[in-house]
């Protein structure tokens, strides 16, 4: 999970340098940072004319949840284990800047970049081939929300701080599987069934 949302960190940074001109090597516009921590003088300072990527929920994506929890290899052996979890990530994109004008525009931005790129799988994005842990298969659909005022108030509310200029998006799905085997043994060929006597 923090894997995918690093690549489309990275993927977004890219696209904002290319945006605004910026040379190689210029510090990111967005950065990872959990909003609801701006209270904190060290924090705020860190954050200060950014653009703020904060994980503000994950659900479970249940129409998927009854996956096989079964693998065969050719040589005949059965390994059982849990069925993946598929989840719905919901991405917060802060533009935590003084200059409103700024924030209006990298939030513009941010919408234009998904806008123009929503799925994000191992064959579209090459950067996974560079990273330390290369991702072996994913595919993340991002989808922007669109909040009531109630639902406004209710998400800056439990983040406990004054609202931003934000865009909120539901990163669907990351598939989290554990490789552990929870039973092994050869898969069952054949049944044979036989009749007991009912006098004996």
């Amino acid at each position: 999970m923090v894997d995918v949302i690093s690549l489309l960190l990275v993927q977004l940074n890219q696209y904002l340098h290319q945006v605004d001109g910026n040379p190689l090597g210029t510090a990111n516009p967005a950065v990872w940072g959990n909003i609801a921590q701006l209270d904190q003088t060290e924090i705020a300072t860190e954050l200060e004319n950014q653009l703020v990527l904060t994980l503000v929920n994950i659900e479970e994506e249940r129409t998927l949840k009854n996956g096989s929890t079964v693998t065969r290899e050719p040589a005949g052996t059965v390994h059982y284990h849990n069925p993946a979890l598929h989840l719905n990530l919901f991405l917060l994109f802060s533009a935590n800047y003084r200059n409103y004008a700024t924030a209006l525009r990298r939030l513009t931005q941010v919408i234009t970049f998904f806008q123009g790129k929503q799925t994000f799988t191992t064959a579209n994005s090459p950067e996974i081939s560079q990273s330390a842990a290369p991702i072996t298969d994913f595919c993340l659909t991002m989808d922007l929300l669109s909040l009531s005022f109630e639902q406004v108030s209710y998400l800056w509310g439990s983040l406990g701080g004054k609202q931003l200029p934000f865009v909120l998006y539901r990163g669907r799905l990351v598939t989290i599987r554990d490789r552990r085997v929870l039973e092994g043994g050869g898969h069952i060929q054949e049944i044979e069934v036989t009749s007991r006597d009912a006098t004996s």
